[in-house]
């Protein structure tokens, strides 16, 4: 199957920890032009997102995967292209379906701080609560959000390594919001917060908070039950310029699967 993803740079490390074992045909759409979306308005990066999906339809692309909170905005949309529905499968699956007692715990970017509760709770609107759920006496339904904006986790990527004691330390003052709010269940609204997963699920009691990580994200996909090809390949297109694909050995490693297979850098 020909997936494309579309990305400002740093979800394509965390997504291909899982998506470079499924035999696949990748194209990897770096939009490094306007990295990062998430410092931008939500309606600028949208629009960037959706020009590249405009472009896609004339590639024989057979899905798409963006940025989650785009993707939950362009669903309701029905682009021609066909989206993946990766994240939100993911909140359905897991978040929404193992929530303890309906307070979930959103942290974000600044672009979508602007719209992501709203198109949670129209999503949400759609979810029935499992049998243990509707047994629940003070299960709050529709669910209770509380919201921290973390916009400086991107930069630690770019320029420390997400391992160091600085970038832990902060990581785990960001979180505490979390559990004076004292919910139960905390939702990345950036793929590349799973680089984090590590400190996150240290830090976090798994019988009071839950954090479902990139094992769950990856079940998620494989649900999806999507058509393997016979060879598995990865193309990547980008605009600006790829200094940065050069120095990223081990996304390249994760692309390759390890080999020596070249990888194809096209200029759009």
């Amino acid at each position: 199957m020909k997936i494309w993803i579309i990305t400002s740079w740093s979800e394509t490390l965390s997504l291909f920890k899982f998506l470079s074992k499924y035999t696949h045909d990748y194209v990897v759409y770096y939009d490094f032009l306007h990295w990062p979306y998430g410092d931008k308005t939500f309606e600028q990066s949208l629009a960037y997102v959706e020009q590249w999906i405009d472009f896609l339809m004339k590639q024989g692309v057979e899905t798409v995967i963006v940025p989650p909170i785009y993707e939950l905005s362009l669903l309701d949309k029905k682009t021609k292209v066909p989206l993946l529905p990766l994240f939100k499968n993911y909140l359905f699956d897991y978040c929404f379906t193992y929530s303890l007692v309906g307070k979930l715990g959103l942290f974000w970017d600044f672009a979508d701080m602007q719209v992501a509760q709203t198109l949670f709770k129209d999503i949400a609107k759609t979810y029935s609560l499992v049998a243990n759920q509707q047994s629940i006496k003070k299960f709050h339904f529709p669910f209770v959000y509380r919201a921290k904006e973390t916009p400086l986790w991107k930069y630690y990527l770019t320029s420390l390594s997400y391992s160091n004691i600085l970038v832990n330390k902060i990581i785990k003052f960001d979180l505490r919001y979390f559990k004076d709010a004292m919910v139960d269940t905390i939702v990345p609204l950036n793929y590349w917060y799973f680089h984090y997963q590590t400190t996150i699920t240290k830090f976090l009691n798994f019988k009071k908070i839950r954090f479902h990580g990139l094992q769950n994200l990856e079940k998620t996909f494989d649900s999806l039950n999507l058509k393997q090809s016979t060879i598995y390949s990865v193309k990547i297109a980008y605009t600006w310029n790829n200094d940065f694909l050069l120095r990223e050995k081990r996304l390249i490693w994760l692309l390759q699967r390890g080999k020596s297979t070249d990888i194809v850098r096209e200029k759009i």
